[in-house]
């Protein structure tokens, strides 16, 4: 590391320009600078403070930055406190200096400093581990829908289409709330969300246009979301109303492949969860099902998260054969542990666990918490590939210990596989 760099937050609102500027030059063609200085100005919660610098001495221009953008996410009705490292850009030049390395230490004193109970990445594969990101929400799914399987338009005008309105957000935020029922882990949007989706963000190309369709008969009203920018040649769908009708469905893609064929997109793809409504429906037509990305998760304190998981994880617990349940459940992560104290199936305390034996005890690699606790994949499944995931007790006594050790029935019935999906704020 050289020593003629400069580590700071932005500091007035000339360095939006200078944050516009030096986006612009890294990520050109893409219109990136103006999307960053959108966010400095105009996004909910977004402060000076949140933008992390890098300044060449030298020349006093920028080197390396990003922003820590606010989120709120929702686990259950559970509401979490997300700081998203997002608009990561170095300047050639600067590269391999270990700038984003310092800037991290700073982004991982502010997550602990402001108690966020997640941190998280929809940035390149291969690059965030090194800061302590794993794969752990679904991202960036394809269901693609050539354009000869989509419907027409019917002529009878069941439907109307219209671009949303601000008018529009209590509608839009009602659609929300049954989105986030539906799901584990979901993002929470409010007014002030909404508006910011619905103007500013439309001022630049990575905005997306909001569409409302209601029925000519008044008694239908759903909506759906067209990015203007993402990944692959086709028209990006992301967002449609969870409780769309099968016939409102049918009407929704016809439009949309009338648009596809105004705007020279060649198919129709759904970047949503393949168990929605709508994906399983495109699926049942003949959509081809990509794999997907995933969100790259970091739990800066994993006891504060397990305090906060608490009454999801007491239900659990209460709905499994382990009802009243007393006793200690240990992660253990070979360097440390976490003990989980429950006392007549509530879950007295989460603390350090000690050096003596605990008979229900899970090891586990710290990389494989998030995974595990977010229901991303069971441990069955993180095992697959991971041996250094199991209960105690599998590996060693004899085949009578293992039938009677409860902790593959307590870690199956604590920590399951969720549905999960998380739509973008901005």
């Amino acid at each position: 590391m050289h020593s003629n760099y400069r580590i700071r937050r932005a500091e007035s609102p000339d360095d939006a320009r200078k944050l516009h500027d030096h986006f612009d030059e890294i990520f050109h063609p893409q219109a990136v600078g103006s999307f960053a200085e959108t966010i400095f100005a105009h996004f909910p919660g977004m402060e000076d403070e949140r933008w992390f610098i890098a300044v060449d001495e030298d020349s006093s221009e920028i080197a390396a930055a990003f922003a820590l953008i606010p989120w709120t996410w929702e686990m259950k009705g559970t509401k979490l406190k997300v700081a998203e490292m997002g608009i990561v850009g170095t300047r050639e030049g600067h590269r391999n200096k270990g700038l984003m390395k310092l800037l991290n230490r700073e982004f991982d004193a502010t997550l602990e400093e402001e108690g966020f109970d997640l941190a998280v990445v929809q940035g390149i594969p291969g690059f965030y581990g090194r800061f302590g990101y794993r794969y752990s929400v679904p991202l960036e799914t394809h269901i693609d829908i050539p354009l000869h399987l989509a419907p027409q338009l019917a002529d009878d005008g069941a439907y109307r289409f219209r671009l949303a309105e601000t008018e529009d957000i209590p509608f839009l935020a009602g659609e929300d709330e049954r989105y986030r029922r539906l799901n584990f882990l979901s993002v929470f949007r409010d007014e002030e969300c909404w508006n910011y989706l619905l103007t500013f963000s439309q001022m630049t190309e990575f905005g997306s246009e909001f569409w409302i369709m209601e029925g000519q008969r008044g008694e239908e009203r759903y909506y759906f979301r067209i990015p203007l920018q993402g990944f692959g040649d086709g028209l990006i769908v992301s967002e449609i109303s969870e409780g769309i009708s099968d016939d409102g469905l049918i009407n929704l893609l016809a439009f949309c492949k009338k648009k596809a064929a105004e705007r020279n997109k060649p198919y129709i793809r759904m970047n949503l969860h393949n168990e929605s409504i709508a994906g399983k429906a495109a699926i049942s037509f003949g959509a081809s099902v990509g794999s997907p990305y995933a969100w790259q998760i970091k739990i800066p304190d994993k006891t504060r998260l397990l305090y906060k998981m608490a009454p999801i994880i007491e239900e659990r617990m209460r709905e499994s054969s382990f009802a009243g349940f007393s006793g200690v459940v240990r992660l253990d992560f070979y360097k440390n542990r976490v003990d989980l104290d429950w006392r007549k199936g509530r879950l007295e305390s989460v603390k350090s666990g000690g050096v003596e034996e605990c008979e229900n005890t899970l090891c586990l690699s710290e990389d494989l918490f998030a995974p595990l606790v977010l229901g991303h994949r069971t441990w069955g499944e993180l095992q697959y590939t991971r041996p250094d995931i199991f209960p105690a007790m599998l590996y060693v006594g004899s085949g009578t210990d293992r039938a009677s050790d409860k902790t593959v029935r307590l870690i199956d019935a604590l920590f399951p596989a969720e549905r999960s999906w998380v739509y973008e704020q901005y």
